[in-house]
């Protein structure tokens, strides 16, 4: 069913919508909103993973994320990869979505894990392999505390990783020391591992654009 309202602004959602936009007929932000998204859709090589990033993390996301996370706005929970959903289910569809591991303390808070609820409506099957040792936000960290991410995320004892391919997801990349521990604990896994960003910090894509690992990206809807 079209969506009459704007899940972030609550204006109507033709509000400042394009064309194209009206005749899909399936956005959940109004134009005015979408406009203030910076698409990147963007493949690089980080450290031998092909991680794909859909936008540029810029301050109309940050506020978006928090309204949602911390805010505890769970009506946004279908907006940030709803544009690119499709090509998530049809790209990935033999992969298994390995997520990257909340504190327990902020999951029971907020009572949801954030990126899993993002990715409720994705086919894909869903494993939580990781966990942390203490409540770290990476991107409050300085340069040199984020290269310990290592000590705070570790595998589960018990856990046993499907015979398939792994998409390692993630909403927000930063310097990208946490999908690489995340990578490195996965090591042992004979299948191909790849990894999905919803958006990535600035000064992280600039530095890949320097090494020259910037890559067309897959998600053309965009």
């Amino acid at each position: 069913m079209k969506e009459e309202w704007c899940r972030l602004c609550m204006e109507e959602i033709t509000n400042q919508q394009s064309l194209f936009e009206f005749l899909r007929q399936d956005s959940l932000l109004c134009g005015a909103c979408r406009h203030e998204l910076t698409v990147l859709n963007k493949t690089v090589k980080l450290n031998g993973i092909k991680l794909h990033i859909a936008y540029v993390y810029n301050d109309f996301l940050e506020n978006m994320i928090f309204q949602y996370k911390e805010g505890l706005d769970t009506a946004l929970r279908d907006v940030f990869f709803h544009d690119i959903m499709k090509k998530i289910n049809a790209k990935f569809r033999h992969y298994t979505i390995v997520l990257l591991p909340s504190s327990e303390e902020k999951t029971i808070e907020r009572g949801f894990h954030p990126v899993k609820d993002m990715l409720h409506a994705c086919r894909l099957k869903t494993i939580e392999p990781f966990y942390k040792t203490c409540n770290h936000k990476q991107s409050l960290q300085s340069f040199e505390n984020r290269k310990n991410i290592s000590q705070v995320i570790k595998m589960k004892p018990d856990i046993v990783l499907p015979k398939t391919r792994l998409l390692l997801v993630d909403d927000v990349v930063t310097s990208g020391n946490t999908l690489l521990c995340a990578y490195d604990l996965l090591q042992e896994h004979r299948y191909k591992i790849e990894a999905l960003a919803l958006c990535a910090n600035p000064r992280f894509v600039e530095s890949c654009e320097k090494k020259d690992l910037k890559r067309k990206g897959m998600f053309s809807i965009l």
